[in-house]
């Protein structure tokens, strides 16, 4: 089993961290990447998307084999600014006044240090592809922005879920986001309140009525930002909200979708006023069996360090729903953070071990 230098992939992780890298403002931590990499012959290519840059790094092989692609994003969500790590004997957290930052430097610190083994131990190793994206805790734009037609990979191994080592995700839902505008009619709201109509109150009354929360095992529903109105003394002409709908079947949210937008429709013409519906699907779903050859390689690797491989379906989306979708086999993989997006989040020192190692038996299995 490949050692770990552990003091070495801790000083990455923390360096990682206390550079603040919202989404669109990745460029410090991608520089970061490209400087760890470099002097170990790695080819480094940037691809502009939106504001910020993918990151794409090649190692090219010196043995045959399968080409695997390892993926994570450089971006993480706010507060991000003056990360104050604190390490103990057995962790690495936050200081309680930001969050750490784990999602996903913990997967960019590993896949610097794997690679600095490969060449310093002189491993062997089939071509290999790594991609950093950014602005994914947006909505998956800066692997949406990338041409994934670059890759040369058949199978693609993306670190971006948390909890324990080990967890491998089959399934993630699809995802459909909805920005909802109604216009009713202003008036006096002392005068003539009754010959306005309220675009709040249609709005109130279309929250009410569409299916919200869980819906079942596989749907959910969320109405996430409502606002409206100029002042308190004008009945709201307009007023808007943006929802979303998931479900792990396709059917499943076409049925929901077609429910939401019918009561939409109902709900403004019985009012009197107009609704305009723009959808977007951000991202398809995805399902994979444990016979995919992508899930054989991950569950083997991780078996092979002392580790039962535990299978999970998820809730949210990644860069792996993208990445399927493009006819690349993907799948998500716990890279060990925990109670991300908080100002309580941590990661266990063992885990950014195990998963490099896991990455290294992956490497092995190509």
């Amino acid at each position: 089993m490949i050692e770990i230098n552990k003091d070495r992939l801790v000083k990455t992780f923390l360096e990682l961290v206390t550079i603040p890298s919202p989404s669109w403002n990745e460029h410090e931590v991608i520089a970061y990447i490209e400087r760890s990499v470099a002097e170990y012959g790695a080819q480094c290519e940037r691809f502009p998307c939106g504001e910020s840059f993918n990151l794409l790094v090649k190692l090219k092989g010196n043995r045959k084999g399968e080409t695997g692609l390892f993926s994570c994003h450089t971006d993480t969500v706010t507060p991000c600014e003056n990360v104050r790590p604190i390490v103990t004997e057995m962790k690495i957290m936050s200081d309680g006044t930001t969050i750490l930052g784990g999602d996903d430097k913990a997967a960019v610190a590993v896949f610097i240090e794997v690679i600095r083994n490969l060449k310093e131990k002189n491993l062997a190793y089939a071509d290999l592809e790594f991609l950093f994206s950014c602005a994914e805790e947006l909505g998956l734009y800066g692997i949406k922005g990338f041409p994934l037609k670059k890759l040369n990979a058949k199978y693609a191994f993306v670190f971006d879920s948390g909890g324990d080592i080990g967890a491998i995700v089959l399934k993630a839902p699809f995802h459909l986001t909805y920005r909802v505008v109604v216009k009713g009619k202003s008036a006096h709201a002392g005068i003539e309140p009754e010959k306005g109509v309220s675009a709040i109150r249609v709005i109130s009354e279309m929250i009410h009525a569409i299916p919200h929360g869980r819906i079942d095992r596989e749907t959910t529903v969320n109405v996430g930002i409502v606002h409206g109105g100029l002042a308190t003394n004008i009945v709201a002409e307009h007023a808007e909200m943006a929802l979303e709908a998931r479900s792990l079947s396709k059917t499943k949210l076409n049925k929901i979708d077609k429910k939401i937008v019918s009561q939409l429709k109902t709900i403004a013409s019985r009012n009197g006023a107009s609704v305009k519906i723009k959808k977007n699907m951000e991202y398809e779903g995805f399902a994979l069996s444990k016979e995919n050859r992508v899930v054989q390689i991950a569950a083997s690797a991780i078996a092979s360090i002392g580790v039962m491989p535990k299978f999970e379906v998820s809730g949210g989306g990644s860069d792996t729903n993208i990445i399927n979708r493009a006819g690349i086999e993907a799948v998500n993989l716990s890279i060990g953070m925990r109670n991300v997006h908080t100002k309580k989040e941590f990661i266990k020192i063992q885990d950014l071990i195990r998963g490099a190692k896991i990455v290294h038996a992956i490497i092995e299995r190509l």
